[in-house]
């Protein structure tokens, strides 16, 4: 049932990315590259290998990853620190590739997280109750590789890696009590590095008062609020966009949601709106009907996390969160993303083909029999 809806709307998510990478990367390509098409054949470069990332995971078993989790994990954690050897990163974040490309290991370390928690947690059953042999080692990996994201000034992937510890150790099943000891723990840590770097206290300053600080710390802002604002309820017009003419730094990556906002108006930005809301329901699901508990963790810890980095790039575009590096899945230009975007949609499809083949075997039962399948909650997936 959630198979043909997902394919429908990662399809159409990445169709309209191709669209709004064309219309938002043109001014910049030309000026820079003197080839107004350089971004866009990189970013169908890049989703060629999505859809090649995309096929493998969905006709490869999911539960294998559960065998090599931590062959994953590790060559993840690897490749990001990489990143922090001189000549082999670029801008700290991406490691050098042959030709013009370059790969962002920390895309691919997140969907390693997600599988080795999922792991972790199987594992582990009945001691996840417990802080010291259950909570305490996924956290300990999550900070380890937020001291990397951070140490290469990527402060956004580092709270997204702390955000996918706190998903994961919620949909196993972990005691609450813990899990708010998790966010208490984290609100002075998170205050300590907002004020430690004066170019993060300078995005918070520019959020309180974007307009007080518009030549500055608040400019990304400021014009991404005006292109928003300029596009009103139909927009300008596809390609019609001024914002993108060099005003708008980023405007096919970070900020591609204000190039929507004002070249399809409030009618494009609510069909994102939805069409994010919708893989976001198709996602969970899947997780419900997942024939097994790591299925359940891993449909569970995607979806989760696609949403919140969706959530997350669409509230720092409209002014509600501060200002980070996170890109809009499926739709922002980035090839890495884009892949690991559609690795991830992979499993979810592979999770539900076998969850699928799981309920009908059980519905009929091997000798045609008529037991009905037994509902599983949507909620927690942890094994009781």
């Amino acid at each position: 049932m959630g198979v043909p809806k997902l394919i429908v709307v990662v399809l159409a998510l990445t169709m309209f990315g191709v669209i709004m990478v064309a219309s938002a990367s043109l001014p910049i390509a030309a000026l820079r590259y003197e080839q107004p098409s350089y971004l866009l054949v990189k970013h169908l470069i890049a989703l060629a290998m999505g859809g090649l990332a995309f096929w493998i995971c969905w006709r490869l078993d999911y539960r294998v990853f559960l065998k090599i989790d931590h062959i994953l994990l590790l060559t993840a954690l690897g490749l990001t620190a990489l990143t922090l050897v001189p000549g082999l990163s670029v801008r700290g974040s991406w490691l050098r590739l042959p030709g013009p490309f370059q790969l962002q290991p920390t895309e691919f370390l997140k969907l390693a997280l997600i599988i080795s928690f999922a792991a972790m947690i199987v594992r582990k059953g009945a001691k996840l109750q417990e802080f010291s042999e259950g909570v305490l080692p996924p956290l300990m990996v999550a900070a380890l590789a937020a001291l990397i994201a951070l140490k290469q000034s990527d402060f956004a992937m580092a709270i997204l890696f702390f955000l996918i510890v706190f998903c994961m150790l919620f949909l196993g099943g972990a005691r609450i009590t813990h899990l708010v000891g998790i966010v208490l723990a984290a609100v002075p840590a998170l205050a300590l590095l907002l004020i430690s770097a004066p170019y993060r206290f300078g995005r918070l300053l520019a959020f309180l008062d974007p307009f007080k600080y518009s030549t500055t710390d608040g400019y990304q802002l400021v014009q991404s609020l005006t292109a928003i604002g300029s596009g009103g309820i139909f927009g300008r017009g596809l390609g019609g966009s001024r914002e993108k003419l060099l005003f708008l730094p980023e405007p096919y990556n970070d900020f591609i949601f204000s190039i929507i906002g004002e070249e399809l108006g409030l009618i494009g930005g609510l069909l994102v709106l939805g069409l994010f809301a919708y893989l976001t329901w198709v996602g969970y699901t899947i997780a419900s009907r997942a024939s097994d508990q790591f299925g359940r963790l891993l449909a569970g810890g995607i979806t989760s996390i696609i949403a919140a980095q969706a959530c997350i790039n669409l509230g720092v575009a409209t002014g509600v969160l501060p200002v980070t590096g996170l890109t809009l899945p499926f739709i922002s230009y980035g090839g890495s993303s884009l892949i690991v975007s559609c690795a991830m949609t992979g499993i979810l499809l592979n999770i539900s083909r076998k969850g699928l083949h799981a309920e009908h075997t059980h519905l009929w039962g091997r000798d045609g029999g008529t037991s009905l399948p037994r509902p599983r909650s949507l909620g927690r997936v942890a094994a009781r």
